[in-house]
């Protein structure tokens, strides 16, 4: 029972810091709210038996990554919103409706699927978090993918940097 209820906290916790992440205006607090819900789903690792997999959620997701986030994020510096008139506020209802369409195909597509475990007993899980078993997923099974992830993080992080100097020149600014 207590294993529960603290499912049902931490995951709670976790949509309410994702939903801050997107909904706050300031970055830095947007960030904060980040690190909330690193540390939530960390905590659901726990849960799952698998802790090499939430101390790394800990180290290097709401550690270093976040960190990065905030070095940034104080390298640009604050600067005041600008407010133009949107001009995608006449699709407004189109958006909408999309994204329930989306929504309703995606209660069908679960509803109807013949994809193993869906309605079957789990398989047991053996040995997923131990830092040989992942080792050996990065390594053996998922080493281009991994790869590829780090190197577009890389490119994103330098274009950022680049888009936004360039703003902030333009502005006058440094």
């Amino acid at each position: 029972m207590g294993e529960r209820i603290v499912f049902t906290v931490a995951a709670a916790s976790a949509i309410a810091c994702g939903i801050l992440v997107i909904t706050q205006k300031a970055p830095f607090r947007a960030t904060v709210a980040l690190i909330g819900t690193l540390l939530s789903v960390a905590v659901m690792f726990v849960l799952l038996m698998a802790p090499f997999v939430a101390a790394i959620q800990v180290i290097v997701y709401a550690g270093a990554i976040v960190v990065l986030f905030l070095f940034v994020i104080a390298y640009l510096g604050e600067r005041p919103q600008v407010e133009p008139g949107d001009r995608l506020v006449r699709y407004q209802a189109f958006a909408w409706l999309a994204v329930i369409g989306l929504g309703i195909q995606g209660v069908v597509v679960l509803a109807t699927t013949d994809l193993p475990g869906m309605r079957d007993d789990p398989r047991p899980t053996g040995d997923i978090g131990s830092p040989e078993a992942i080792g050996r997923s990065f390594i053996d099974d998922n080493i281009v993918a991994f790869e590829a992830t780090s190197l577009a993080l890389l490119v994103a992080a330098v274009g950022a940097v680049m888009l936004a100097k360039r703003a902030i020149r333009a502005e006058g600014g440094r």
